[in-house]
């Protein structure tokens, strides 16, 4: 009777063993997810649980996993196959009254963020960590990028990208290019590749803010931003390359609406494939009332006073690849923390009403990260160089130092995107620009127009009817 028992015991035990492995083995790209869920019950904040309900799902699950089984390694991999302390892992929370404790912390967090937890300017109580997700672009460009075969891609002298028949490559290719990057060349494309997340992009509004020291708002501009990509387009009509846009891989638009003195500022960008052929910029200054045709020099301006965000610093980077200006290195790969992309759900930075400040605790999490720099040789450009952390499941940087003429650093990129898990396209919650030299700052916020991208047409990038919606 008792050997009976212990053998259906031990049966039992043993199946549910069994069970428990294969379930695991089963399920194993679903580990993030878990801990998402886990994490999201011990915190109890309703946010964490809201973005818990944005990638517990079937179409989530599907996706990841094309994606997983294409690159070969999930961020939640490489991060398992990495000799981290143990003590980074979610739920732990810096503060200035811990940092001491913890020395690997500037191994992974940006010395910006440290300074952050014992400063007024910019200042916060803490750092969250949140659990690791899985991130990816969409289905198509996936689709695209199989397609392409072995090697698509060289890089020729002038750092354009050219595919096998000598065409420019992102305007022959929707594939993304050197999707496991060899050098700092390869890598740039590839980050320049991801474009904004998606294929077309609405903005309204963007609040866009020139902060002091304090921490108080000077001015604050909002209106619209559009961009839509010309080349390559897979996801959504027009498909192709776009008519009309010959020779264009993306462009971009921007109409500021308020305040009253520069209501009807607007400014339209093409961005050519060619090296050699200059961007078509236009900018209309209401005040003058008149179209102001800018170069490449130009796009080094700050986009309205008292803003630190230039025109090439849009989208993080918008100035053209050219290796007889820029040189391209590669160093090592890295982890680095950085805010989630998690806006479909809320702001990691949790923003101050004033759009000003950072209220009580920032999260972040861990990525890995290609990190890459990208050195002026003219002497004449905004930056003597640029250091910048690409994420290696979405292609997109996670963080990025910008380095004046002396080589002290100077303004620094730091965003978190609207990033939508079911389908892979991702757009921005909301943008931190710092000038760490001179205590300035402006910060982004994003209302991302995700049912208006359909109606985006072609006449919102020609500046003449762009100025007319004023």
């Amino acid at each position: 009777m008792k050997f009976s028992k212990l053998k259906t015991l031990l049966g039992t035990c043993l199946t549910v063993a069994v069970l428990g492995s294969m379930a695991s083995t089963a399920h194993a790209g679903d580990e993030w997810i878990a801990k998402w869920k886990a994490f999201a019950a011990e915190t109890g904040l309703p946010e964490h649980a809201a973005w818990v309900a944005e990638i517990d799902n079937d179409e989530t699950r599907a996706l990841a996993k094309e994606w997983e089984d294409f690159r070969g390694y999930t961020a939640t991999s490489l991060i398992n196959d990495a000799n981290l302390p143990a003590e980074l892992k979610p739920g732990l929370i810096i503060t200035k009254d811990n940092i001491d404790s913890m020395p690997w912390v500037k191994d992974y967090l940006p010395q910006y963020w440290i300074d952050r937890l014992s400063s007024e300017w910019l200042g916060v109580e803490g750092i969250r960590v949140v659990p690791t997700n899985h991130y990816y672009m969409q289905k198509a460009r996936l689709d695209a990028t199989k397609e392409l075969g072995p090697d698509p891609f060289t890089i020729n002298e002038k750092g354009e990208l050219k595919d096998k028949n000598g065409e420019h490559g992102l305007l022959a290719k929707a594939g993304l290019p050197f999707t496991n990057p060899e050098n700092g060349e390869q890598l740039n494309w590839l980050y320049n590749a991801h474009g904004v997340g998606t294929e077309d992009l609405i903005f309204d509004p963007v609040e866009l803010t020139a902060c002091g020291a304090k921490n108080n708002l000077e001015r604050k501009y909002v209106g619209n931003i559009f961009w839509r990509r010309m080349a390559g387009r897979v996801g959504t009509p027009p498909y192709g390359n776009v008519e009309g846009f010959e020779g264009v891989t993306e462009a971009g638009a921007l109409l500021i609406k308020s305040p009253r003195d520069v209501r009807g500022l607007a400014g339209v960008r093409l961005r050519y494939a060619d090296a050699d052929k200059d961007d078509n910029f236009n900018l209309f200054i209401p005040t003058l009332r008149r179209t102001r045709a800018l170069t490449g020099t130009n796009g080094q301006d700050v986009i309205a006073p008292g803003l630190e965000i230039t025109w090439d610093d849009w989208r993080s980077n918008w100035f053209k690849t050219d290796s007889r200006k820029f040189k391209y290195t590669k160093s090592e790969d890295t982890f680095v923390l950085a805010a989630p992309e998690v806006g479909a759900a809320y702001d990691p930075y949790r923003l101050s009403k004033n759009l000003c400040g950072l209220s009580g605790i920032v999260d972040m999490e861990l990525r890995p990260t290609w990190k890459y720099k990208i050195e002026d040789l003219t002497g004449s450009y905004q930056y003597s160089k640029k250091e910048i952390w690409v994420d290696k499941e979405l292609y997109y940087a996670q963080y990025m130092e910008m380095f004046d003429r002396n080589g002290e650093l100077w303004r620094v990129w730091d965003d978190a995107r609207d990033w939508q898990p079911k389908t892979g396209r991702a757009l921005w919650k909301s943008v931190l620009i710092p000038n760490v030299r001179n205590k300035r700052h402006s910060v982004l916020s994003m209302e991302a127009d995700w049912d208006g991208l359909d109606g985006l047409n072609n006449s919102t990038f020609n500046i003449d009817q762009l100025r007319d919606r004023r």
